[in-house]
């Protein structure tokens, strides 16, 4: 102690600040002096000082930096008071209860007396125990719903945030942080201290809110994302839950998929696919590309093939899916807006009115090849879907006789394309048709699709 208070409260001054931080000078008063300046007007507690100069120095807390500041404002001051300067001891006795506990031994050996010091000006004295207490209370809730990456959001009550941004405009701190990003930071690290979990800061499992100073704590899930396909090997299944005042009128796959909701603990699952074959219709071959977006997941874990044969016997083998791997919600968009132009096969048996020959066939065939196709909204969905006249693509078309009157057809498309009008010709809003170029009426009576392009 006696080598410290050889030197006078400017050369220790002039020592701490003529370094400077970053390639350039710090003016002397730019720390301890406005530290000074701020405790004689309000107390801090040491991590709402340090939080003032947090952009100073690296590797420790503002906890760290306001007690270091505080300690160093109480030798400096008793440095002078030792030496005689008595307009520094009044100003110790003023300022020591906003500098708290760091000045307390010192101000009872001046002054033969204690204080209480005052609650911090700022976060009334609760932010270290709300730290503790909000991160304990966070990584339960995270490892309850199954985390292991995540997020920490927080709203600090305005009253604070006001209070902290006048006092940085009034003192011109330049070099401080914000409240927010402190608890933020403090949290995120003492949860990954105290286990396996790590802050993600691009793509989170969970997103964390706290709220100072009430302690109240959210979890945002983040939903699972998951690419794959699916296979509806029965007629009269829905894509989606089609609900009517006597129950649904179809089973459909998103009823299939609810042991999947169950399994993960989830609030929901929506189904973003790769287009959509008719209710009647079925889907075979290599299956359709779908997303599954599971909301709010308590089990995030839970192995694919689990989930594949809890649908698989869920719908009595009705629907099968195919998981793959986890994607990117971006990806939806994709699915969505390029299953319009990818290519389709189908497989269609047609019935004709009349006998149909080897020539019809062959007629079928070379028409079809690399034609354009002009279709109006089909009269079935217009009741839903706006009036429009559509271009669409046929690659080719196979056909080969089942009967005198019923035939067998792949039909390879572009997306968009309804076949059961390009078979039947929906009263001429299709052009050309089947039955156009037979000049005989054809109806489709099963389709199957047996190939979706993955977008």
């Amino acid at each position: 102690m006696d080598c410290i208070l050889r030197y006078s409260y400017e050369s220790i001054k002039g020592f701490v600040y003529n370094r400077g931080v970053w390639g350039f000078e710090i003016s002397s008063d730019e720390v301890l002096g406005k530290a000074e300046s701020i405790l004689k007007d309000i107390p801090l507690c040491d991590r709402c000082l340090g939080r003032m100069f947090a952009r100073l120095g690296f590797g420790f807390s503002n906890r760290d930096r306001g007690l270091a500041i505080k300690r160093i404002l109480v030798m400096l001051f008793y440095e002078a008071i030792l030496r005689g300067d008595t307009s520094r001891l009044e100003e110790f006795k003023s300022i020591a209860p906003n500098i708290g506990s760091e000045a307390l031994e010192s101000y009872r050996r001046l002054f033969n007396s204690t204080f209480e010091a005052p609650q911090c000006f700022i976060c009334r004295g609760l932010i270290d125990k709300f730290i503790d207490d909000v991160s304990f209370r966070g990584l339960k809730l995270l490892m309850h719903y199954g985390v292991r990456r995540f997020l920490v959001g927080v709203r600090v009550d305005k009253n604070i945030l006001e209070a902290e941004e006048n006092l940085v405009l009034k003192y011109n701190l330049k070099y401080s942080e914000s409240i927010k990003r402190e608890i933020k930071r403090e949290i995120g690290k003492s949860i990954q201290a105290k286990s396996s979990l790590t802050v993600d800061f691009i793509n989170p499992e969970a997103v964390l809110i706290v709220e100072f100073p009430s302690s109240n704590i959210e979890l945002t899930i983040a939903s699972i994302i998951v690419k794959g396909r699916y296979w509806k090997t029965g007629r009269l299944i829905s894509q989606a839950y089609w609900p009517t005042i006597g129950g649904p009128k179809y089973y459909s796959i998103e009823e299939a998929l609810h042991s999947i909701t169950k399994l993960m603990g989830a609030e929901s699952i929506v189904i973003h696919a790769a287009g959509r074959e008719d209710v009647d219709a079925r889907m075979l071959g290599s299956g359709r590309p779908l997303i599954l977006e599971v909301k709010a997941p308590r089990n995030r874990n839970v192995d694919f093939r689990v989930l594949e044969e809890s649908v698989r016997s869920n719908s009595n083998g009705l629907i099968e899916i195919s998981l793959e791997d986890y994607t990117r919600r971006d990806l939806i968009r994709v699915y969505k807006e390029e299953s319009k132009i990818k290519t389709k096969v189908y497989k269609t048996l047609i019935l004709v009115e009349d006998t149909i020959g080897d020539n019809d066939i062959k007629l079928l065939e070379e028409t079809f090849k690399n034609s354009t196709i002009l279709q109006k909204t089909p009269l079935r969905v217009l009741h839903r879907r706006k009036e429009a006249t559509r271009k669409r693509k046929v690659h080719e078309i196979k056909c080969k006789a089942v009967t005198r009157n019923l035939i067998e057809c792949l039909i390879k498309t572009s997306g968009g394309l309804y076949i059961k009008e390009l078979v039947t010709g929906d009263q001429g809003r299709t052009k050309p048709s089947i039955t156009e170029i037979l000049n005989k009426n054809a109806k489709c009576i099963e389709l199957d699709v047996v190939s979706v392009e993955a977008p």
